[in-house]
């Protein structure tokens, strides 16, 4: 009887979990990226280095990190006007830091339409139809579980 229940409250956390779950979703936008390459002064390209953007509304915490590709090319998408500094640098000591100054002009022709968007995530009806699911699923548990109880 007792792993008549365990299994059934197993069952009925595994749904609720299902029930609240996120889902996750990309959607492709037309706001253009700041594409950079960083390369030693060898002509070298500095590959997989690690890579730190900063606003220009605060230069000393990072707002995205990341590395340089095979060919020593990093991108951000600048949000604000103003002076964006990217720093590249790797295990030895080199460093390189590229400063953007980003115009009103140039943050303004950035379009912000989504131009293909998929998703994971349920949406609209199908997300009511997955939560009434849910809770009929528990209520169902609940009532076998009492009756269990009451033979």
């Amino acid at each position: 009887m007792r792993s008549k229940i365990f299994i059934a409250l197993a069952v009925i956390l595994f749904a609720a979990g299902e029930l609240f779950a996120h889902g996750t979703g990309f959607k492709v936008s037309e706001l253009k990226a700041v594409s950079l390459e960083f390369f030693y002064s060898t002509g070298e390209k500095m590959s997989y280095r690690e890579a730190k953007v900063f606003s220009p509304k605060d230069s000393k915490f990072a707002i995205q990190s990341g590395r340089t590709d095979e060919n020593g090319r990093f991108a951000f998408t600048p949000d604000s006007i103003g002076q964006w500094r990217v720093i590249v640098r790797d295990e030895e000591g080199h460093q390189c830091t590229a400063e953007i100054n980003i115009t009103e002009e140039q943050l303004a022709n950035h379009g912000k339409n989504i131009i293909n968007a998929q998703s994971d995530s349920p949406e609209g009806l199908e997300l009511f139809i997955r939560a009434l699911l849910g809770v009929s699923l528990i209520f169902n548990l609940a009532l076998i579980i009492r009756r269990h109880h009451a033979h």
